[in-house]
């Protein structure tokens, strides 16, 4: 069983726990999709792929660091999260495409790090199916049409 403080994370740390919360929900489910190279433009960073999703149609609706590390966009239904990775573990479970992206053991890491269990997940009302991409040194994960 975790301790709970009482006292919500906050900054940073707390904006990447509640995104993790949001994404882990109990239901959904992840998978890998291809390797994209970004019609030789090089997508070096989340502020270029955030304005090319912009660009898209998409709305930006958060972004997080400066230079932004994360930012979540969203058109209609479908959410785009798109970040470079701080935590080496996580880089190197993402790049891996022959690793389970539904690992309890990679889950458990990622709730760890922000101080999350199990029993702080909700059940998901609507379980969404999140497509990894890596295109260049950018991570985009995509939630299908609903």
């Amino acid at each position: 069983m975790s301790e709970k403080t009482g006292k919500p994370a906050s900054g940073f740390g707390g904006a990447i726990a509640a995104l993790r919360r949001h994404l882990l929900e109990k239901g959904n489910r992840f998978d890998y999709g291809p390797d994209y190279k970004a019609n030789g433009k090089v997508l070096a960073s989340v502020r270029q792929t955030t304005r090319m999703y912009e660009g898209m149609g998409y709305t930006k609706l958060v972004e997080l660091g400066n230079p932004p590390a994360y930012a979540m966009l969203q058109r209609g239904h479908r959410e785009a999260h798109i970040f470079q990775p701080q935590d080496p573990q996580v880089r190197h479970w993402l790049q891996d495409e022959t690793a389970n992206p539904n690992d309890p053991a990679m889950r458990a890491y990622m709730l760890g790090q922000s101080g999350l269990s199990e029993s702080d997940l909700e059940v998901a009302a609507k379980p969404r199916h999140y497509h990894i991409n890596e295109v260049d040194e950018v991570f985009i994960v995509t939630s299908d049409d609903t």
